[in-house]
């Protein structure tokens, strides 16, 4: 929460991996155990998902019980959404489908308290503490260097425009979307075509000369194994949902005698 050190930040201005686990069930109970599993952030989703930003702030007070970062992936670009997710208590916030500097631009501008850019002040809400954090400068200064920005490269237009993007001051992280991405190259769903890979390194390597950190969703040690030797440092291991679903089916397999 704010007035304390963002974890995931620190880290990765220290050069280290992070390792996240997505929250799709929205629940209070999965994020802390998401936490007390030993992960450095949980990623709470609202693109995908019905969430209104009361359960945000639910999931958001249930990561800083468990002592977790929080990620909110807010729907769209809306200036008032980014805003919102930051002042429920969100220690990052990413963006999606972001394909050019402006855009780029925009979302810091929306994160930001002057000087950076132009977020809206409120002395009493969760992400300012309710006010305890002191005056607007105070509170502007924490904010400011605590809160991460992150946006999603996840069309050919995002990566043709990857430099420009990452050239954004204020911007922190790019988070690259492979399954978006392969339906913008032609290739859906392909997500080992030659195509998509190559897209996916070229925005590794321009995000890393850029001095942002990046990010990728993965589904085992060797997928983790692969992004990281092309520069990715935010590590999505897996969907509390999908996770769930392979759980239950394979214990209904190993279960199956037991039925008369």
């Amino acid at each position: 929460m704010l007035g304390t050190n963002n974890r995931v930040k620190q880290r990765v201005l220290d050069g280290k991996t992070v390792l996240g686990f997505v929250c799709r069930t929205l629940s209070p109970a999965v994020v802390e155990i998401i936490g007390l599993s030993g992960f450095d952030f949980v990623w709470i989703d609202m693109e995908h998902t019905g969430a209104d930003f009361t359960t945000i702030e639910d999931c958001c007070r249930a990561a800083d019980a468990a002592d977790i970062e929080s990620l909110v992936r807010v729907p769209d670009m809306n200036p008032s959404n980014i805003l919102r997710a930051l002042e429920v208590g969100a220690g990052i916030v990413n963006v999606p489908q972001v394909g050019d500097r402006a855009e780029a631009e925009a979302v810091v501008r929306a994160a930001k308290y002057a000087p950076i850019g132009e977020r809206g002040y409120c002395a009493s809400s969760r992400g300012t503490r309710y006010g305890f954090l002191g005056n607007a400068q105070t509170t502007f200064a924490a904010a400011n260097e605590r809160t991460m920005t992150m946006v999603q490269i996840e069309s050919a237009r995002g990566v043709a425009n990857a430099q420009e993007i990452c050239s954004v001051p204020g911007l922190d992280a790019i988070f690259v979307g492979l399954a978006d991405l392969s339906q913008s190259l032609g290739v859906s769903g392909q997500l080992d075509h030659p195509d998509l890979i190559e897209a996916a390194r070229s925005v590794l390597r321009t995000s890393k000369a850029a001095g942002k950190a990046s990010a990728m969703l993965v589904d085992s040690p060797a997928d983790a194994t692969r992004w990281v030797a092309e520069g990715a440092q935010i590590l999505c291991c897996g969907v509390d949902i999908t996770t769930l679903g392979r759980t239950l089916l394979r214990l209904t397999e190993e279960f199956k005698s037991f039925r008369s």
